[in-house]
């Protein structure tokens, strides 16, 4: 994991209390599980195309027609939102020098304690001057500017401390003429501010996963209009040290804007499946050890029955595939589509995990403005925070724009729907005061996130605000958890007479408890295990 190697975090879900109502206006503690660790961040790194390494001298036509002759960058399209991985085509030095070749950068091969030179590219080659330059990335033609919805900035590196010497990249603004940061080589918190991390204190311990967003304008002021270039520059603070990277990466996600939004119908078995380990990796290997074809014999007796839709995180568990090695759900997500089946994608909104990839952007917005953003951490569980949702320093608009991205790349791996959990902040200890309207306004933002992908979107965790209006049109199904242990599931007679599915998990309670009023009021009721593996899974029908 990314500065996170506690074991601890391995096959744990987390059960903790919250305050949830079962009539609005009252609340009622009641136990909330969530899945805590194992994924973290984006794209597979595969090999591309080869192409002219530039140097400053050639900056001028050179630096920006040889790149168009690589070979085409990796792509991956759901049915409404594009992904494509750009790799960088060419490195300019301003200040300094760099040691290696662009095309290193093509493929991320370097873990660990690796060092073979000729896999990675070195910049501030140790010569006692500090480092300056930028490496381009050609946007295709195939990509309509105007339908960008996020960029983002990945690399993998062996970097000293920041405090040391802080390599920082930037991207250009073509409209301002001006770079904007994205972030240095610190990636679980950093060595300074309110969220420290250890990991980040060392110099060259590990090769480790770095990623940023590009939030600060327009996204198409990002992009040259002419060239189609993208600019990421990269300079050190000072010239002490240097920095190896194995693999860059933009990842430019598209929207065209099209398809129908999948609604679930009433009656609809679900399986609920964040976890997975090495064993089920073994398994099921071509879906990333999501158990796609879990049977069981339902509470109401007969043959095994299999899910109609599962609800999975959209990366593959670390355990899996190796720590810093990022690969998508993609397979789990054909294979159900392949049998006529669903996938929900999971998403976290409103905390922000340190073992996910994008945990020190929200860091560095937190540090800016003095612990604005990142609250509490939940009771019992290391490394997770309750995020405010406030807007008076902007919060709210950051975290839908983080969340834009996240909901990007669930509906780029071709999910139906996507699942934003923990939103419900104006009841838990968060460590800011949050109002019912702030939360509402924000959890119906979301689903013009989720709508805007072509992703259905369910209500999860916030059922006191479930009997709204405003929330039973925004949202087009829900997820619940323990409603009949809490006794709060009237708390859906909305989305009932809506015509809207109810998905419900019950943990504690035995089947026999809990299935004969699921089954009576037509939610589609399920038992699971606290850690939420494939098994157990008992449907009632």
């Amino acid at each position: 994991m990314e500065g996170v190697n506690d074991a601890d975090w391995k096959d744990a879900r987390k059960l903790f209390s919250g305050l949830v109502a079962g009539i609005k206006g009252t609340t009622r503690p009641r136990a909330s599980l969530r899945f805590s660790s194992l994924f973290a961040a984006t794209g597979i790194a595969l090999s591309r195309g080869r192409a002219s390494f530039i140097l400053v001298p050639l900056l001028g036509v050179l630096g920006l027609i040889l790149p168009q002759l690589r070979a085409k960058a990796q792509t991956l399209a759901g049915p409404v939102v594009t992904e494509t991985h750009l790799p960088p085509n060419s490195v300019t030095d301003l200040v300094g020098t760099h040691t290696g070749v662009v095309t290193a950068l093509d493929t991320k091969d370097q873990t660990a304690t690796q060092n073979d030179p000729a896999k990675y590219v070195q910049f501030g080659v140790p010569s006692g001057q500090q480092y300056s330059g930028y490496q381009s990335f050609i946007v295709p033609t195939t990509i309509t500017l105007s339908q960008v919805t996020s960029l983002q900035f990945m690399a993998n590196v062996l970097a000293p401390s920041s405090s040391s010497d802080a390599f920082t990249w930037s991207i250009y603004n073509w409209s301002t003429a001006s770079y904007e940061t994205l972030g240095n080589q610190n990636n679980c918190g950093g060595v300074t501010g309110l969220h420290t991390c250890n990991a980040d204190g060392q110099s060259f311990a590990n090769w480790k996963w770095l990623q940023y967003n590009a939030l600060g304008a327009t996204l198409t002021n990002y992009i040259n209009s002419t060239t189609r270039e993208i600019r990421l520059q990269l300079a050190s603070s000072n010239a002490s040290s240097y920095i190896n990277v194995d693999w860059e990466s933009v990842a430019v996600y598209s929207n065209k804007g099209a398809g129908a939004i999948f609604q679930p119908p009433v009656v609809y078995r679900w399986q609920y499946q964040l976890s997975s380990n090495v064993t089920l990796g073994a398994q099921f290997p071509a879906t990333q050890g999501i158990n796609v074809n879990v049977c069981q014999v339902p509470f109401t007796g007969g043959a095994c029955v299999t899910p109609d839709i599962i609800d999975f995180d959209f990366y593959e568990d670390q355990s899996i595939s190796g720590t810093d090695t990022f690969a998508y759900t993609t397979g789990a997500v054909q294979t159900l589509h392949s049998s006529g089946k669903r996938a929900i994608g999971y998403v976290d909104a409103g905390d922000i995990e340190k073992v996910r990839p994008d945990y020190q952007q929200y860091v560095d917005f937190d540090n800016a403005c003095n612990g604005c953003l990142i609250g509490n951490p939940f009771s019992g569980f290391r490394g997770e925070f309750m995020l405010n949702i406030n807007n008076d320093k902007g919060q709210a608009d950051f975290i839908r724009k983080m969340t834009q991205a996240r909901t990007d790349r669930v509906a780029a791996n071709g999910f139906d729907s996507v699942e934003y959990d923990v939103i419900d902040n104006y009841q838990n200890k968060s460590g800011f005061t949050i109002t019912y309207q702030t939360q509402e306004d924000f959890n119906v933002s979301l689903t013009e996130i989720a709508h805007s992908d072509g992703l259905s979107v369910p209500l999860k965790s916030d059922n006191a605000q479930a009997q709204d209006a405003i929330m039973i049109s925004s949202f087009d199904f829900v997820i619940d958890e323990q409603c009949n242990q809490y006794s709060f599931c009237n708390s859906y007679t909305g989305f009932q007479s809506a015509g809207k599915a109810i998905f419900n998990v019950e943990y504690k309670l035995s089947t026999s408890k809990f299935c004969p009023t699921d089954s009576s009021m037509n939610f589609n009721g399920i038992n699971k295990g606290v850690q939420l593996y494939d098994l157990p899974w008992n449907p009632c029908r």
